[in-house]
């Protein structure tokens, strides 16, 4: 090729790629702006109100994004047995004021003679595992065998036999197994108790020897208003009592009390980043306190964020226990979405 040739091909070469690169830009300048998520506006601020009675029997189940409410009997179920396929947890009902004794033999047919004075235990209603009545009752969590300790249970409050024997016989992915009998060793059963698919709990009654219909599906709720234990310390000493109060839904379910009390103030950008509680009384029972010189309960500066299984923050507030005939255990509060 001649020299002339050459130096038109070599500008036709850088002609064809600016042409290319000019083409380019144009397309990235045509292509929409990807648009940046932006946080959706505060909800609009609600108000609730739920029946515990004045005697707290009802355990009211609420989800703020629906305001709906599921009421069940507190006094339907004496054993809370940890559903998903490797559970093994089993709390008792601190809201029926039931304890348990550790009675570290495993022979069933022994006697014991309950009383105030044995070595009784209760939850922790902050959920720990490793902080319940009965405890760790298997060899290891693992291979789930059962140390087949014999436990002596109260059962509490409206209990026609106070105490039981209590062996839990074994887990597996699909049921319990417990062996359980009146202390003289009368009203023997051997029950095999299905794990529910529904609930993080299945709930039994020893009484009736069947499941209870208790905790509704994770998803159904945020927080429950029951009636629970409080171990109080005093002095060393630890002093059992029944308190009523809001609970958080064990299923990736968080909260926090704040010491702000000013519920217009708080923003999301103020509490996104702030680590929160999964400790299920981190609500509990003290946003109110009784006054004995007014004979009533009042309710004490209180704030809390909730957030739900969804992501979602919540601000909530308790403003009354009283419903408008001045009965006691109608909870009262405002909430709103962040």
């Amino acid at each position: 090729m001649n020299p002339v040739k050459q130096r038109l091909w070599n500008w036709l070469l850088v002609l064809v790629m600016l042409l290319a690169v000019l083409g380019l830009l144009t397309l990235s300048s045509c292509e929409k702006e990807e648009p940046l998520w932006e946080l959706p506006p505060p909800g609009a601020e609600q108000t609730g109100r739920v029946a515990m009675g004045e005697n707290y029997e009802t355990t009211i189940y609420y989800k703020f994004s629906t305001q709906n409410s599921i009421a069940r009997n507190l006094n339907t179920w004496h054993l809370a047995l940890e559903s998903k396929p490797d559970g093994w947890d089993i709390r008792i009902n601190g809201g029926r004021a039931m304890q348990v004794w550790r009675t570290g033999t495993t022979n069933f047919d022994d006697s014991f003679t309950p009383s105030e004075q044995s070595n009784w235990d209760w939850d922790t209603p902050d959920g720990n595992e490793d902080s319940t009545a009965i405890g760790n009752w298997l060899t290891d969590t693992t291979g789930k065998q059962s140390q087949l300790q014999v436990y002596i249970v109260d059962m509490g409050l409206n209990a026609a036999d106070r105490y039981k024997k209590l062996q839990v016989l074994s887990v597996n992915d699909t049921s319990y197994t417990i062996k359980h009998a009146n202390t003289d060793n009368s009203n023997l059963h051997t029950v095999t108790i299905r794990k529910s698919g529904i609930s993080t709990y299945t709930y039994f009654d020893l009484t009736t020897n069947t499941l209870a219909d208790y905790e509704p599906a994770p998803e159904l709720y945020d927080i429950k208003f029951e009636r629970y234990r409080y171990v109080f310390i005093e002095d060393g000493i630890p002093t059992p009592y029944l308190v009523n109060g809001a609970l958080l839904n064990t299923v990736n379910t968080s909260a926090i009390r704040l010491s702000s009390t000013n519920f217009d103030s708080i923003s999301y950008d103020m509490v996104k980043d702030i680590p929160l509680s999964i400790k299920n009384d981190t609500i509990g029972y003290n946003w109110k306190y009784y006054d004995f010189d007014l004979s009533l309960y009042t309710i004490a500066p209180n704030l809390f964020v909730v957030k739900d299984r969804e992501g979602n923050y919540w601000k909530l507030q308790f403003y009354d226990f009283y419903n408008d005939s001045g009965i006691k255990g109608y909870p009262t509060f405002k909430f709103q979405r962040l």
